[in-house]
């Protein structure tokens, strides 16, 4: 049986290489962040919160395509660790305000230095103008996705399933 031929033909196949590529990428995401006990939508949790001042368990849903039956457990992990808080909202005592720790943004700037690091040493066989355009084709096809395209009237991009971004 000759295989040469059917593995030339998937080494051709951007939508094979993509995938395989994402997998690669996504094992290796999830490695540098488990070093500090986080999951990859933990993390994005953490970057909103950083951005802001603060934001009610809801907001972060909707700014983070996280439904909100996953929040909580998120939410818990991030307490547990000391990188993110709760309180009551002194205005809304239905509502708790969820904020970014002292500990939390230093685990936050690690992890950015170790994801850039991993990153470099992903992206090392390319050259920078390679970067710069692969970072670009992949932007204009994330922006055809329903979790790249801009938010619905809801706050949700039309489509989205509620299940969160891709990388979880």
């Amino acid at each position: 049986m000759e295989t040469q031929p059917a593995l030339q033909q998937l080494l051709a196949d951007p939508g094979f290489l993509l995938s395989r590529v994402g997998a690669a990428v996504r094992a290796g995401f999830k490695e540098v962040l488990a070093g500090w006990g986080v999951r990859p939508l933990q993390y994005v949790i953490l970057l909103i919160l950083d951005a802001g001042r603060g934001a009610s368990q809801q907001e972060l849903c909707a700014a983070a395509g996280i439904d909100s039956g996953n929040m909580v457990e998120l939410l818990d992990g991030l307490e547990t660790l000391e990188y993110a808080a709760r309180a009551r909202d002194p205005r809304d005592r239905r509502r708790y305000v969820v904020t970014i720790t002292e500990r939390g943004r230093s685990a936050l700037e690690e992890l950015r230095q170790a994801i850039a690091a991993y990153n470099s040493g992903f992206l090392s066989p390319l050259t920078e103008p390679e970067r710069q355009v692969l970072a670009s084709s992949l932007g204009k096809l994330y922006a055809t996705t329903a979790e790249g395209r801009p938010p619905g009237p809801r706050g949700r991009p039309p489509g989205h399933d509620g299940d969160g971004p891709a990388v979880s």
